[in-house]
């Protein structure tokens, strides 16, 4: 028995020295701090291709006024940026593929009183192609109506769908699929009309397979004269004309769900949290997928250990279940069928004030983001917890939007790095924490304040591959871009 105990130590200490080595690959490159000016003052990694590293910079979070792009080479070197003005319009997506970059925005047209969705392809060099194209449109309801368009590309970027929704006229919800090529070549159209009212239906998620099945996500508020306060769930896929409306459950609430895309079946899944009726927290993980269309679905529930919840915060109201605080970052389908989960408990709290100027009660308002643990778990085919892993951050600040807060996530082949600003201490240092496959763990200082103060910002950042991820950072107050690229 001790010579196996031995034996199996040597070959946890071999693993994870290994582990080691593999982190020590990681090559840092930055670029040079740069001041920016004039309004576009938030920056987005859209990508990396063979031309380089590929920015937006905008001014708010609703797409507005205007855009910039910019293009640096691989080793950061800025190259070339163009204006792009968004006059009574809004950028709605932004995709780059093998074909150029692909800017599609929502414009109102006054004297139409409506809403038209425009797409426009731009080279590598942000050189026009060819003309813009109409893609749809829809009437105007409100002031300040943008148009309810979706739009999803799918895995393979050969396909375009933009979605709208609208009231049928026994005002229950009519969705209209279009599809286009990467060419912006219009193909089939369809109208489905579904039971449901217009003003009781939400579409949560949204996801178009390469063989062009839509799969939304959405949640059904009870007709009156129900009180509960809770939703249905419901699955609806659209394949050429057929309708298939699946009711996810009606024994749970499901907190937090999202679609996950399978590319090795070409096919949705739902992953999702789950609390039970009437009751405050989260008390366990649930699975549900379809095969296809006429096929019945697979619910697998896993609910969490007792020993999970003790470690984590746990719900105010109900010691028996986790904060309901926590929701899914990411949900990465393993090629074995399981999956990888990566959830973040946060908060938002106002606190109100009366304080006197000049002899005057004022009050005064203020909003604290709180971003505390990040959840790491690790199922396997059968749904069964593998390992999990639970960090502590606890990252508070006041009316910032939470930008500096949350995680930068890299996915590889043999571990995963959560990546983050240590406000826990403030330090100024940024951590990086390190799980491989086999649950091990190890964490260190990726970044260290003696001689620059960096702050990365989680929400901007982009694995642009399998082997590298793109940071903005401030670095002493200066734009800085950091790539990370894994050998």
């Amino acid at each position: 028995m001790l010579q196996k105990y031995i034996q199996k130590s040597r070959l946890c200490l071999l693993i994870f020295i290994l582990g080691t080595l593999a982190t020590q690959a990681q090559v840092l490159e930055w670029s040079n701090p740069t001041k920016l000016k004039g309004g576009a003052i938030f920056t987005k990694v859209i990508g990396e291709n063979q031309h380089g590293v590929y920015l937006l910079r905008y001014r708010n979070r609703f797409y507005t006024k205007s855009i910039v792009l910019e293009r640096f080479n691989h080793q950061l070197v800025f190259k070339k940026s163009i204006h792009i003005e968004l006059r009574k319009a809004r950028l709605s997506k932004l995709y780059i593929t093998a074909r150029g970059i692909l800017l599609i925005k929502a414009k109102y047209m006054r004297q139409q009183q409506e809403n038209h969705l425009i797409a426009q392809w731009y080279d590598f060099n942000f050189k026009e192609m060819g003309e813009p194209v109409p893609l749809a449109k829809s009437a105007v309801k409100e002031f300040g109506d943008r148009g309810n368009f979706r739009i999803r590309m799918s895995d393979d970027l050969q396909k375009i769908l933009v979605l709208t929704t609208e009231k049928s006229t026994t005002k229950n919800t009519l969705i209209h699929n279009q599809f286009f090529t990467d060419s912006l070549v219009a193909l089939k159209k369809h109208t489905f009309s579904l039971n449901y009212p217009y003003d009781r239906m939400v579409l949560q998620d949204l996801l178009v397979t390469n063989t062009s099945t839509v799969t939304i996500l959405a949640n059904v508020a009870p007709r009156p004269p129900k009180r509960q306060t809770t939703t249905d769930f419901h699955l609806i896929t659209l394949s050429d004309s057929t309708v298939c409306d699946k009711q996810i459950t009606d024994s749970v609430n499901l907190k937090s769900p999202r679609l996950t895309y399978s590319r090795k079946l070409d096919r949705a899944k739902i992953t999702s949290f789950y609390a039970l009726k009437d009751q405050r927290g989260i008390v366990g993980t649930l699975f549900y997928s379809s095969n296809s269309p006429i096929d019945s679905a697979r619910l697998v529930w896993s609910e969490f250990s007792d020993d999970l919840i003790d470690q984590i915060t746990k719900n105010d109201r109900n010691e028996d279940a986790v904060s309901e605080g926590f929701s899914i970052l990411q949900a990465t389908p393993r090629s074995d069928g399981g999956m990888l989960i990566i959830a973040e408990q946060k908060n938002i709290a106002t606190e109100d004030d009366v304080i006197l100027v000049n002899g005057l009660p004022q009050s005064t308002s203020k909003n604290i983001y709180n971003f505390n643990e990040i959840l790491v778990l690790n199922y396997d085919d059968s749904a069964y917890l593998d390992w999990h892993k639970l960090i502590t951050k606890n990252q508070t600040t006041v009316n910032d939007g939470g930008y500096f807060s949350s995680v930068v996530i890299y996915s590889g082949p043999k571990y995963i790095q959560l990546i983050y600003n240590d406000q826990l201490r403030s330090s100024g240092e940024v951590m990086q924490y390190t799980i491989y496959n086999n649950g091990m763990e190890k964490s260190k200082k990726l970044l260290k304040a003696e001689i620059d103060f960096v702050a990365v910002v989680p929400s901007e950042s982009k694995q642009v591959s399998s082997n590298k991820v793109i940071i903005p950072t401030s670095k002493n107050r200066r734009f800085a871009l950091l790539k990370l690229v894994y050998n």
